[in-house]
């Protein structure tokens, strides 16, 4: 056990149990009024069941033309205090304390939820992420924002939450004014930092005002925009240093905007990992209020080193605790190699929540679902056979030895994880390791009799005379036979990315411009290949959240791989590749051809036994070849069904 980080901290006048805060997640889980769901209870209720010294909420709009969501918790009204104070009393009676984030989104608010006229910021900067050019703040209106902060933490107050944040961050309204890029303002809010700064101190002064001296207020920081003509370091240590006289009790430090800089903001797969760790360090000493620091700081033991060399005071973590809630619990009990560690995915969390699903966790099928669901006990242990060792089959069999069944999981190799290896195998995925690591270690826990480097055959489950038989064989790399392709050297990509085979010469083409060959061109291009990729479609990476097509294909450019769309393969020879591309025909040269044109259920077993007369499901990719997402889920839901 790590004292420091596990022991009590006094923020303020509020004593926290542990150095670990949970940082704002959006959840998506309000009614389009705003309001409090049991969702939202159920879910912050669980962190603190999990041992989360101080849980931050959603943020919380302080203005309707402030808001992000369609289902985003509102505080713009006395209306909401009621339900706000279900959630407080909830969440205090399982131990936990709650933090109330109040934001005002200015520039980056929904374009689709606030009128044109009413899409305000400093000054009349484009907003890049959602195309908005907002109009300048006049006096009366700044005032009035300024009313709306102090009348939002006095609305917090009554409904019971212990501690008010306020962002200084992210692009919002209150960095608009701070940050030279967005504010061109020539009158008293504009100019200098110290002029730049008044809208935020007086918002703060304003909260301050409703809340008494008692209730801790915590500023989020940018500590870099990584925007041009943002703010940077410097200036954070400046704004920081002003920020002590003004009764701020801690400094939350974080990085990025919602408009131009997105993932310095939400840290997915590819960006720096505790990068922020050193900045916190300087703005710490320079201001000396006690230091918040986030992003993605996802092991006790990282969070520990940083906490003892003084980087920080408290621990942020945001999206660790949608993938384990007992990430605290676990790290108290010594119990560290039993936390689900999030992989920075953003498929289960912000996918889920930008296709109107409300935030959840690809690895965790519980997040955002525990109001809903529970693993109850089998009413009759029953012999069930899994036959697949990837995520579905890991996660069915996890399930159902849990519910008391006894359950025998037969993998064909010698390894278990299936896909999440070649997954981990792309540049910076390697964080999906950890999961694999996870899923065999619980399957162990469970009681799950492991068959390794065992091909099942439908004899072979006829003999064993199973009450039930799950299906999780995963799928097979489609190849295509394209005319002169025996000519050529071609692999599949997923023999690439498995390291079965290798590309030994200075040029590859790649054939798909899906996940498997967007990540296939990464891997290659990281190891000094030039690649060329085609795609028949309009665009590479249409299966992908927005943010990790984004990241990917800036890296892919960065890199030098070219990249053609609307582009159909013809014939290859040898040395060749002739494409049709629109209304016309061109050639490319080709050395190593890499085929990654999609993947086909596996269903071989699966078809024989349909008419065994066995309990038979069918579920991941062995069903349809999807995301990770789905074949971890529906693993869940066989396995807590059956």
């Amino acid at each position: 056990m790590n004292e420091k980080m596990l022991g009590p901290f006094q923020l303020g006048s509020l004593t926290l149990p542990n150095r670990v805060v949970m940082t704002t997640v959006k959840l998506g889980y309000g009614t389009e009024a705003g309001e409090v769901t049991d969702q939202h209870i159920a879910f912050y209720v669980r962190r603190a069941q999990g041992r989360v010294g101080l849980i931050a909420t959603e943020p919380m709009y302080v203005q309707s033309n402030g808001r992000e969501l369609p289902t985003q918790l509102d505080i713009h009204t006395d209306a909401a205090i009621h339900g706000l104070q279900r959630l407080t009393e909830a969440v205090h009676a399982a131990d936990g304390l709650m933090m109330a984030h109040i934001n005002h989104a200015g520039r980056a608010a929904n374009p689709g939820l606030v009128p044109a006229q009413e899409r305000v910021s400093a000054s009349d900067v484009f907003c890049p992420a959602n195309q908005v050019v907002p109009r300048p703040l006049d006096k009366s209106e700044i005032l009035e924002g300024v009313s709306a902060f102090g009348a939002a933490a006095r609305r917090a107050r009554e409904a019971g939450f212990d501690a008010i944040e306020i962002p200084f961050s992210h692009g919002y309204l209150i960095h608009q004014f701070l940050s030279p890029h967005t504010n061109h303002r020539e009158d008293e809010y504009g100019g200098a930092l110290k002029d730049r700064l008044r809208f935020g101190r007086e918002v703060i002064s304003a909260v301050r005002e409703q809340v008494g001296s008692d209730i801790p207020m915590v500023v989020r920081l940018n500590a870099q925009d990584y925007v041009e003509g943002g703010l940077t370091l410097e200036e954070a240590i400046e704004i920081a240093r002003l920020l002590k006289p003004l009764g701020v009790d801690a400094i939350s430090v974080t990085s990025g905007t919602m408009c131009e800089s997105v993932p310095y903001c939400l840290y997915p797969t590819g960006t720096p990992k505790a990068n922020l760790l050193p900045m916190a360090a300087q703005i710490r000493a320079a201001c000396g209020l006690p230091v918040i620091v986030a992003g993605r700081i996802r092991t006790p033991s990282l969070a520990r080193e940083a906490l003892e060399a003084g980087q920080a005071d408290l621990i942020g973590l945001a999206r660790p605790f949608l993938a384990d809630p007992d990430w605290v619990r676990k790290t108290e009990s010594g119990d560290e190699p039993a936390i689900l560690l999030c992989a920075a995915c953003h498929q289960g969390c912000l996918a889920q929540l930008r296709a109107g699903q409300g935030t959840h966790c690809m690895f965790n099928p519980f997040t955002g679902r525990e109001a809903e669901i529970r693993i109850v006990p089998a009413e009759q242990p029953r012999d069930v056979m899994v036959v697949g060792g990837g995520p579905a089959g890991l996660e069915a069999a996890h399930i159902a030895a849990l519910r008391g069944h006894h359950v025998k999981l037969y993998e064909e190799s010698d390894r278990l994880g299936g896909q999440f290896h070649l997954a981990a195998q792309a540049p910076h995925k390697e964080e999906f390791l950890d999961v694999i690591d996870h899923l065999a270690l619980m399957v162990s826990r469970a009681g799950v009799e492991l068959h390794m480097s065992t091909r099942v055959t439908a004899q072979m489950v006829l003999s064993l005379h199973p009450d039930a038989v799950i299906i999780a064989t995963g799928a097979i790399p489609l190849t295509i036979p394209f005319p002169g392709i025996e000519e050529t050297r071609f692999l599949l990509a997923t023999d690439l990315l498995s390291g079965v085979e290798q590309v030994e010469t200075q040029t590859a083409f790649v054939i798909g411009g899906g996940l498997v060959g967007l990540e296939s061109a990464d891997y290659m291009a990281a190891r000094g290949v030039r690649v060329t990729l085609i795609e028949m479609l309009p665009e590479t990476g249409a299966e992908m959240d927005i943010l990790a097509r984004a990241m990917l294909l800036g890296r892919l450019k960065k890199q030098g791989v070219v990249i053609h769309t609307h582009t159909k393969l013809i014939r290859l020879t040898r040395d060749e590749a002739f494409v049709q591309k629109e209304e016309s025909t061109d050639r490319f040269p080709i050395e190593t051809v890499i085929m990654a044109v999609g993947m086909r259920p596996n269903r071989d077993l699966a078809g024989v036994l349909q008419y065994s007369g066995l309990e038979t499901h069918v579920i991941g990719d062995a069903f349809q070849p999807r995301k990770a997402l789905e074949a971890i889920w529906e693993g869940f839901e066989v396995g807590r069904r059956i």
